[in-house]
């Protein structure tokens, strides 16, 4: 008899259980922008902000914290004849310049700073930290001659050749995305939210370049195409010399905007145990 009353009650509590999952979840979009800080632009923060965007959701466990994934769809971009540091004159010479798109999926925690609850009169709107782990990908181009180069099989480095111990990079990376945000509920189900998060890579090719110099001509000559020994050294002044990279930095991009999420299942039924 005990064994039937608990098939009998266990759609009741399997429903229960769903519809209490529902109302701690939330799902919605993402917009706002990214750039990037590293060897073509080491301290110019928010300049050459792209369009960025994407999907976001969370899972409430309680007030103070909540799961949540991301999946974003932004780019990068840099340009050594818009130089605007103290050292704009080398770098214009210099004459460098990348692009790359980026998608990104990540998850990881929120914090909430004060109690927070889509419904709940009393715990309003909250600043947030949060922290995760991400997969991203990345493909560095350059414009030339009119034409879009991916640079990465090129070894503008000398990557896969007997003058670099390094071989090529991978477009596929791990980043480590951290940032603040604040969010306000608008009604019992909708939420809107700002964040600022930085991407901390373990990468320095984000913008193909790290070595500290130019690698010399005359020997990538004999182990690589013409248009990696033209891309390798772009100096206006046809010097050999000069720098190149910082090969000991990383680099970092940066995704800043708003967020509207949707709770999907019942507000009245939220937090229940």
């Amino acid at each position: 008899m005990r064994f039937y009353l608990i098939l009998l009650f266990l759609p009741v509590v399997v429903l229960s259980q769903r519809q209490n999952f529902l109302s701690k979840s939330e799902v919605g979009i993402f917009g706002g922008a990214s750039y990037y800080i590293g060897d073509l632009n080491t301290l110019a923060h928010f300049k050459n902000s792209q369009i960025a965007f994407g999907i976001i959701t969370k899972y409430n466990i309680n007030p103070r914290l909540a799961l949540r994934a991301l999946l974003i769809q932004g780019s990068v971009i840099a340009d050594d004849a818009k130089s605007s540091s103290n050292y704009a004159g080398v770098y214009t010479n210099r004459n460098l310049s990348f692009a790359s798109n980026i998608t990104e999926i990540g998850a990881g925690v929120e914090f909430n700073y004060f109690p927070f609850q889509l419904g709940n009169k009393v715990y309003r709107g909250s600043g947030y930290l949060f922290a995760e782990v991400a997969y991203f990908q990345m493909n560095p181009t350059t414009n030339y001659l009119g034409e879009t180069i991916e640079l990465r099989t090129l070894g503008t480095e000398g990557q896969g050749t007997t003058l670099n111990s390094k071989m090529y990079y991978s477009k596929n990376q791990f980043s480590l995305p951290f940032g603040i945000g604040f969010k306000y509920p608008f009604g019992n189900i909708f939420c809107f939210g700002m964040e600022y998060g930085v991407r901390k890579t373990f990468t320095d090719y984000l913008d193909d370049v790290s070595s500290d110099r130019f690698i010399d001509k005359g020997q990538l000559t004999e182990v690589a195409s013409p248009l990696t020994v033209a891309l390798s050294n772009r100096n206006i002044n046809g010097s050999p010399y000069g720098p190149r990279g910082n090969s000991q930095t990383k680099d970092w991009y940066f995704v800043y905007g708003v967020t509207f999420t949707i709770r999907l299942g019942n507000p009245d039924e939220c937090f229940k145990h």
